[in-house]
């Protein structure tokens, strides 16, 4: 026969571990990427403008964030606690200005000095800590009794179709791989290549600059190409795609390539799994014209 409180106890421990197992399941549904600035700067800087690109076009519309500022321990609480909702301003203007909505932003908060990311003992720890995190909410937050039914994805001919997609845009090019230090396309890599070759027809007005990242680097610095021994791997990767579409009739003067080595990461240096180091391991395109 079953005490009172024995069964009171029972139903305590599987509420216990029902809530426990809510809250890790929705906490698992969230990640961080980071903005960072110039010592008191709340201004965007490009490499900040094209890390709020690829992230707002890495999303789904579905999809929510919060947006925390914060400073590095020099001066005052009250002086920092303005600055850092300046760079929340700053990076919440910059996303409405390119087409999100006031609805997508759930948290707009600056926190000064008080939660450092590290130390604030040298210059590189104080520039960590110059930052705005946008938390990414995964999905809309509410249970649903439905299985959304799969959609398929818009081509890249499509997105650059688009009204939203003018100049000083930037568009993610999925599954465009590289051998491990080298600027050689993997197999896996020909088919969005093919997808930008045949935006290149169809719209001949198209003036694209191609942008190269990697990921794995303590520094913004650039990343060996072991073919040559120069460090300029993004460079070299961004311009190999440049020369795929030469070879394929595109004429060169639409296409321009830049490397942005490690200045530009979607997750912040070290990687936290495969996943995040693919995302920072990327090539864009900037839309010039159209």
């Amino acid at each position: 026969m079953t005490t009172p409180g024995i069964l009171k106890n029972y139903r305590s421990g599987i509420l216990f571990l029902l809530l426990l197992f809510t809250v890790c399941s929705y906490a698992q549904k969230s990640n961080s990427v980071y903005v960072h600035f110039a010592f008191n700067k709340s201004m965007l800087d490009p490499a900040a403008m094209a890390r709020l690109d690829s992230l707002t076009d890495s999303l789904d519309v579905s999809d929510r964030i919060e947006l925390h500022g914060h400073c590095d321990a020099i001066g005052s609480n009250d002086y920092n606690d303005v600055l850092s909702q300046k760079r929340v301003s700053a990076v919440k203007n910059y996303l409405l200005n390119i087409g999100w909505e006031t609805r997508d932003i759930l948290i707009a908060e600056g926190h000064g000095k008080r939660m450092p990311f590290t130390g604030n003992e040298s210059p590189e720890q104080r520039s960590l800590n110059r930052r705005v995190e946008i938390k990414i909410i995964y999905g809309n937050g509410t249970a649903s009794n439905t299985i959304p039914t799969a959609s398929k994805p818009p081509t890249l001919t499509e997105k650059i179709a688009d009204s939203t997609v003018k100049a000083g845009t930037n568009l993610v090019l999925r599954n465009i791989n590289f051998a491990g230090g080298l600027h050689r396309f993997l197999p896996e890599s020909y088919p969005m290549l093919e997808e930008l070759l045949a935006a290149m027809r169809t719209y001949p007005a198209l003036v694209i600059r191609v942008e190269g990242n990697i990921c794995c680097n303590p520094t913004p610095a650039d990343g060996l190409n072991n073919e040559t021994g120069i460090f300029n791997l993004s460079e070299a990767r961004a311009k190999a795609v440049k020369d795929y579409l030469v070879k394929n009739g595109i004429e060169p003067s639409r296409i321009s390539y830049k490397g942005f080595g490690h200045s530009a990461p979607l997750y912040p240096y070290p990687e936290k799994s495969l996943e995040e180091e693919k995302l920072n391991r990327r090539v864009e395109i900037r839309i010039i014209s159209k």
